[in-house]
C-alpha cells in the first residue's frame, strides 16, 4: 500500500502538478480549457459521422440517440485507457529533470500525470451519464454495473500504467508502440461496430479480450444492449493488473532514477 500511501501523504503536490499539466496542454491557444471538451467532442462527432452515417451502423445499435450513447459508451473508457497508458509511457523520461534532481516521490509523479488524464475525460463522462441517465435507458438498477465499470477501468487504467512507466524507462520506444496496439486495438475491439457483426467463429474470443469487457460494463450501466458474457471476469484480470503493477513499481523505483 506503500503507492497509495506516497499520494495520500502528497495529495496536494498531485492536485497542483496535475492542473499545471492540463494548463500547459492548452497553453497558448485561444479557446485555453475550453479544448479540454471540444476536442474529444469533436472526435466523438467525427465517429459518429463515419461509422453512424457514412456507413450506415445506426439501426444495428438502435439508431438515433440511442446509437449515439452507444458509440460513446465504447469510445470513452477506450480513450481515457488509451491516452493515461501512452502518457504514463513516458512519464519519467517527460519528467526526467524532476526525477533526477528533486526528491519527490515517483508515485507522485505518475498520479499527477493520470489525474490530469481522468480530469480531462471525467468531463465527457459526467455528461455521457446524465445523458444516459436524463433522456436514455439508464435505471437505479443499472448503477452498480456501472460502478463497477468505473471501479475496472480506474484499475486497467493504474495497473497498466505503472507496467508501462517503469518500462517506458528501460526502452524509449514504449510509448510509440503503446500508442499503435492502442491504435489496432480500436478496431479489434467492438467498440466502433455491434458485437453481432463478428464472424460467430470468433466471437467466443472477445471474452479474452479485457478492453471488450470494459466496454460492455460500460454499456450495460448506461442500460444499453451488450451481449458479451464473461465481462466479470475483468474485476479479477484488473485486480491482477493492479497487483503486478505495484510489485514491479516497487522493486524498479530506484533504477527508474538511474534510468532516466
Amino acid at each position: 500500500m506503500g503507492f497509495f500511501r506516497e499520494v495520500w501523504q502528497h495529495r496536494q503536490l498531485v492536485t497542483t502538478m496535475a492542473a499545471r499539466a492540463i494548463k500547459a496542454r492548452y497553453a497558448g491557444s485561444v479557446l485555453g480549457l475550453a479544448w479540454a471538451i471540444l476536442e474529444p467532442l469533436l472526435q466523438f462527432a467525427l465517429y459518429l459521422l463515419v461509422f453512424g452515417v457514412f456507413l450506415g451502423l445506426r439501426g444495428l445499435a438502435g439508431g438515433g440517440l440511442s446509437f449515439s450513447l452507444w458509440l460513446l459508451a465504447g469510445l470513452s473508457p477506450f480513450l481515457l485507457l488509451q491516452e493515461g497508458w501512452v502518457r504514463a509511457a513516458g512519464v519519467f523520461r517527460s519528467h526526467a529533470g524532476l526525477v533526477k534532481h528533486v526528491p519527490v516521490p515517483l508515485s507522485v509523479i505518475l498520479a499527477s500525470e493520470l489525474a490530469a488524464v481522468l480530469a480531462r475525460h471525467a468531463v465527457i463522462l459526467t455528461l455521457l451519464v446524465a445523458v444516459a441517465g436524463f433522456s436514455g435507458p439508464m435505471r437505479l438498477t443499472t448503477l452498480p454495473i456501472l460502478a463497477a465499470a468505473l471501479a475496472v477501468t480506474l484499475a486497467f487504467l493504474l495497473g497498466g500504467s505503472l507496467l508501462l512507466a517503469v518500462a517506458g524507462t528501460y526502452l524509449p520506444d514504449v510509448a510509440p508502440v503503446t500508442s499503435t496496439l492502442m491504435g489496432f486495438a480500436l478496431y479489434l475491439t467492438p467498440i466502433l461496430y455491434p458485437e453481432k457483426l463478428v464472424p460467430a467463429s470468433v466471437r467466443p474470443l472477445l471474452v479474452l479480450n479485457p478492453l471488450a469487457g470494459v466496454v460492455t460494463l460500460f454499456r450495460r450501466g448506461l442500460g444499453l444492449d451488450a451481449e458479451l458474457s464473461g465481462a466479470y471476469l475483468n474485476l479479477a484480470g484488473a485486480a491482477a493488473l493492479v497487483y503486478a503493477g505495484l510489485v514491479l513499481f516497487r522493486q524498479r523505483q530506484s533504477a527508474v532514477r538511474d534510468l532516466v
